[in-house]
C-alpha cells in the first residue's frame, strides 16, 4: 500500500527514527530499509581502527573497541601505547582511565568537557560507527544509490562516509565525525565477533 506513492514501510520507519528526513530516491530507500534491519540486528562486534584529529585537541592513535550487549569497552593509544585511555562501559554508568586521572559518569560527554577540555559523542558513536543515525532524537541523512549512508546530521554533530568494506552489510571504513569544536578521522581496519546476519 502507498501514501502519495510513498511505501508505508518508508513513512513507518521515519517515525521509528524520530522523524529523519530522508534525501534520496525511492530505490535507494528500499535498500536503505533492507539494510537498516540488518545493522538492528548488530548486537555486538570488535574493531581494530586508527583515529586522528587536527586543530587545539589533535590526537592520532590506534583504537580497539569490543562492542557486547551488556556493555562495551574501548581503548585508544598513541604509537608504542602513549598516551592510551580505555573507556568502558555498563549499563548507565561509563568509566573513563587515563595515565592521571580515573572517573565514572552517568554524563560522559559533559564530563569530559569539563574535566578535559573535549568531548566526544559516545552514547551516538555506537551506532554511527555502524552507518547509521542513532535512535531517540531528530537526524537528518544522505544515502547512496545502494542504500548506504554517505551522511548524517544529528545533534551538533556531521559525519562523512567515504568507503564501506565490502560484502553484507558492508560496514563503513572510512568515515569523519565533526562538530565546531572537534573533527575526529576514523579508518576501521578490521571488523570481527559480528553476529550471524541474514
Amino acid at each position: 500500500m502507498t501514501i502519495r506513492g510513498l511505501p508505508a514501510v518508508i513513512l513507518l520507519s521515519l517515525f521509528a527514527q524520530g522523524c529523519t528526513h530522508l534525501k534520496h530516491s525511492e530505490k535507494s530507500e528500499l535498500s536503505w530499509e533492507a539494510r537498516r534491519a540488518q545493522l538492528a540486528r548488530i548486537d555486538r562486534f570488535t574493531l581494530q581502527a586508527r583515529v586522528s584529529s587536527g586543530g587545539l585537541f589533535g590526537i592520532k592513535g590506534n583504537l580497539h573497541w569490543r562492542q557486547a550487549p551488556g556493555g562495551f569497552d574501548m581503548r585508544v593509544a598513541g604509537p608504542f601505547g602513549v598516551g592510551a585511555a580505555t573507556i568502558s562501559g555498563r549499563g548507565r554508568e561509563i568509566e573513563i582511565k587515563t595515565a592521571k586521572r580515573s572517573f565514572v559518569t552517568t554524563d560522559p560527554e559533559g564530563d569530559l568537557k569539563e574535566r578535559l577540555g573535549w568531548t566526544v559523542p559516545l552514547t551516538h558513536l555506537r551506532y554511527w560507527v555502524l552507518g547509521q543515525p542513532a535512535p531517540g532524537t531528530p537526524a537528518e541523512f544522505e544515502l547512496d544509490a545502494a542504500g548506504r549512508i554517505v551522511s548524517i546530521e544529528q545533534d551538533g554533530w556531521t559525519l562523512e562516509f567515504s568507503e564501506y568494506h565490502p560484502g553484507s552489510p558492508g560496514l563503513p571504513r572510512k568515515f569523519e565525525v565533526a562538530n565546531t569544536e572537534l573533527r575526529l578521522k576514523i579508518v576501521v581496519d578490521s571488523w570481527s565477533d559480528l553476529p550471524a546476519l541474514k
